[in-house]
């Protein structure tokens, strides 16, 4: 089945009702897998706090901002939401930020913060012009709501100096098919069975996505927040030689 409005309605109804997700699965004849990720999908959707967890956020924020040098700080928001962080970001430097959808958009300009752009646009296609653009920003915080996959390795050349969050999600958060399972052997190379180090294995990839673009990155804190796993990463801008330590004499 195909999911429309007219569907998600009838989901969230009778989830309201108190059906559980394997009745509600039955009764629109689709996988309660599936009805259980498209409620959560509409829940984060409609600015629910349960969802947001802007407070673990701003607490990670505060302690790896210390890490900045300078006063003019420039940080860019893939994925806006609402603009729970946003808020947070302002207070210490200015915000561009990007969402998809329009009404997000909408509720963050009203909100009238000195220094935030809000932006209507796919930022995963936004990227691209602000590479090309040679942007730089002292922060990024990639955010979606799925696999943040499709922002590397050229993420990291938007960063010189400076401070990356990412949210990834738990192994078993998307639901797991055949795309899920070639999706995380082509850009992580995850395997089912690496449940145990799944975290080692991002971190050693996003080493090599770092790499690729002369940058040297240290990994300042990893959290479980609820579903996900949020990193706050140090990425700093270095000579291939120097990331590992090969040392040239120019003598010769």
């Amino acid at each position: 089945m195909k999911w429309d409005t007219s569907k998600e309605a009838i989901a969230v109804k009778l989830r309201a009702d108190g059906k559980t997700y394997r009745e509600i699965g039955e009764a629109m004849n689709i996988t309660a897998t599936s009805v259980k990720h498209k409620i959560r999908r509409l829940s984060q959707s409609s600015n629910m706090d349960k969802y947001k967890h802007t407070s673990e956020k701003t607490e990670q924020l505060l302690a790896a901002s210390n890490c900045i040098n300078g006063n003019a700080i420039h940080i860019l928001e893939t994925h806006s939401g609402f603009g729970g962080m946003t808020e947070q970001y302002q207070k210490i430097g200015d915000v561009e930020c990007y969402d998809i959808d329009q009404k997000r958009v909408d509720h963050i300009n009203e909100l009238c913060m000195e220094g935030v752009t809000a932006i209507k646009g796919d930022s995963e296609q936004e990227i691209y012009r602000l590479i090309s653009a040679r942007c730089a920003y002292d922060i990024v915080d990639i955010d979606p709501y799925g696999f943040p996959s499709r922002y590397f390795p050229h993420a990291f050349s938007l960063i010189k100096d400076g401070i990356m969050f990412l949210t990834f999600p738990m192994m078993g958060v998307a639901q797991i098919n055949k795309i899920t399972i070639r999706h995380y052997q082509a850009f992580w190379g995850i395997e089912l069975s690496d449940k145990d180090v799944y975290i080692e294995k991002i971190k050693a990839k996003l080493e090599d996505f770092a790499f690729q673009h002369k940058r040297e990155i240290d990994f300042l804190d990893i959290r479980k927040i609820d579903r996900v796993f949020r990193m706050a990463i140090r990425v700093k801008r270095k000579s291939l030689c120097d990331i590992v330590g090969l040392k040239v004499s120019r003598n010769e």
